[in-house]
């Protein structure tokens, strides 16, 4: 039930906290408005505080909005809630997966009044099924490529009784033992053995009947007299509880061998690179150990890579870094995905320096994470760059003033902080009054004069906490804090008047400079957007007054 307009405004304020889409949607005679929707659906939507008050029609596509305003109306039939999937596109172009709770809210008279829409995000799931089904199928697909593993086994393989007799081949064992099939069963596998590796794989055969399996390395015969190097593995064959054979893989190691040599140049080549690369490169092992330090750690923080070994790792990061950064070296282990952090490092001569950290798990064959690859670098200058971006983002270039980004921010934050009942505020809209005439009489260097100088007036008679910001133009906002009665903003204003009567001595020129100002109150139902309304009303209704009184002046 409803109770009240204020519990309703609060409780809007409350679902702005929360990661499902929320739209309260208002029913009365002439339609479905939106009333209500969180930051969360702005977020994942194209619908913004402009769709306030509008239709479906008038906010979606015509297909969207008919698909919408059906589910909204089989609610208001059957007076009760509904669920149903959808998808939509985010605002980023991806196909997301939706799952819908309308819930229709009464009036004491059991009117309904409001439609209350909960979106949930199931792309994780309905993504996690489609997976399920891949692999369903892929699993039936290896059914059919296991049937002829044995067949096309790209390793040789022979099966062997335990006296050491070929009993059967795959092709790529008739490939080594190079005899017709028929002609092969008859030999014993040591026969295809080099001289000087039949007593390794004499004794190693020996032991895989007494139920030790070791592989090893040998060297079988080939035409010309030429020996193929091979990694031999023996694998029981067992019907019940008895060894009756042996499976024998011959894996051709010619390739391995020359990937071996080439990892030996690419680690030569590794740490060639390493110790001649500006940014600092670390090697640390699953106990956390140091296995490389690449020596730009000196150019870059001042500290020998033989002093960092005396260390436990990241002992030099920031004390408010350092628990972050250890939890998500962590979690992109568990993961097997990279970090990327952005930390401060102490240097030798005591200050800090931001750097960026990038952090790759290595794992081994088994899949057992072996070791980190970490990356660091200095991005002193970036930060530097991206705090400056940020400037502009936030404030205008003339006055250095917040622009209407910065103050649409801070009032969003301020009405939150009055609906949870924990703050005061006031909303103050100004502008110069006839300053358009100023402009055209005196030129623009004139005019940015004004808009300087009345900026650095306002900053200056409001308070520390107060936020003064230039919207554009002439137009200027304050946010007073802590301001809870009409009373009180009017004795602020008073103060500006004030201010703005002091001589204005511009370019060599005394210019009479007034204001017109429009002040409105946060209440239950605010929004930012009917503030910046009621402010820009009032401060009109105080122009169109001035215009009226100099009209009766003239007669």
């Amino acid at each position: 039930m409803i109770q009240d307009k204020t519990s309703l405004s609060i409780d809007r304020a409350l679902m702005n906290g929360i990661q499902e889409m929320v739209f309260i949607v208002r029913v009365d005679e002439e339609g479905l408005f939106y009333e209500f929707i969180n930051q969360a659906a702005m977020d994942k939507t194209d619908l913004n505080h402009n769709s306030i008050g509008k239709t479906f029609i008038e906010t979606q596509t015509v297909k969207l909005a008919e698909m919408i305003h059906s589910q909204y109306m089989k609610v208001l039939t059957s007076y009760e809630s509904i669920c149903y999937e959808d998808n939509y596109i985010d605002p980023d172009g991806k196909l997301r997966h939706s799952k819908t709770r309308l819930t229709p809210m009464f009036d004491a008279g059991g009117q309904c009044t409001h439609v209350v829409s909960i979106v949930q995000d199931i792309t994780g799931e309905v993504e996690a099924k489609q997976v399920s089904a891949e692999a369903l199928m892929n699993l039936e697909t290896n059914r059919s490529y296991y049937q002829s593993l044995f067949e096309h086994h790209a390793d040789a393989i022979l099966t062997v009784d335990l006296n050491g007799r070929i009993t059967g081949a795959n092709p790529m064992g008739l490939v080594i033992g190079q005899s017709p099939e028929d002609e092969l069963y008859k030999q014993k596998v040591l026969n295809f053995v080099a001289p000087q590796d039949q007593r390794k794989a004499l004794i190693n055969f020996r032991k895989a009947t007494e139920g030790t399996y070791t592989d090893f390395r040998v060297n079988v015969l080939q035409k010309e007299n030429k020996q193929r190097s091979v990694l031999v593995k023996c694998i029981p064959i067992k019907i019940g509880n008895r060894t009756t054979g042996f499976y024998i893989i011959l894996k051709d190691m010619r390739e391995l061998d020359h990937m071996a040599e080439l990892y030996m140049e690419s680690e030569k080549n590794f740490r060639i690179i390493a110790e001649n690369a500006h940014d600092v490169i670390l090697l640390i092992n699953r106990w956390k150990e140091y296995l490389f330090i690449s020596p730009s750690v000196e150019a870059l923080y001042g500290i020998k890579p033989e002093h960092y070994l005396l260390h436990e790792p990241f002992y030099n990061v920031h004390m408010e870094d350092r628990e972050a950064l250890k939890n998500a070296l962590n979690e992109a282990i568990q993961t097997k995905r990279i970090c990327k952090r952005r930390i401060r490092i102490k240097h030798k001569q005591g200050h800090w320096i931001w750097s960026e950290l990038l952090a790759t798990p290595v794992f081994d064959e088994a899949l057992s994470y072996s070791h980190m690859v970490i990356i660091v670098r200095d991005i002193t200058l970036q930060k530097k760059y991206e705090a400056e971006l940020e400037t502009l983002a936030y404030h205008d270039p003339l006055t250095n003033l917040p622009n209407r980004r910065y103050f649409q921010e801070s009032l969003e934050l301020a009405l939150r902080e009055f609906h949870e009942k924990r703050g005061h505020f006031a909303v103050m809209l100004l502008d110069v009054d006839e300053f358009k005439q100023i402009n055209d009489q005196w030129g623009h260097e004139t005019g940015d004069a004004i808009i300087y100088e009345f900026g650095r007036r306002l900053k200056a008679t409001v308070f520390e906490g107060d936020v003064v910001a230039r919207l554009g133009g002439d137009e200027f906002i304050i946010l007073l804090a802590n301001v809870d009665s009409v009373n009180c903003a009017l004795t602020i204003i008073e103060k500006i008047r004030n201010e703005m009567k002091k001589p204005w001595a511009i370019e060599g020129m005394i210019l009479p400079i007034s204001t017109s100002i429009g002040l409105a109150m946060p209440h239950p139902q605010a929004t930012s957007s009917s503030m910046f309304k009621e402010a820009d009303q009032a401060m009109y209704e105080e122009k169109r007054a001035k215009q009226g009184s100099k009209m009766s002046n003239r007669f």
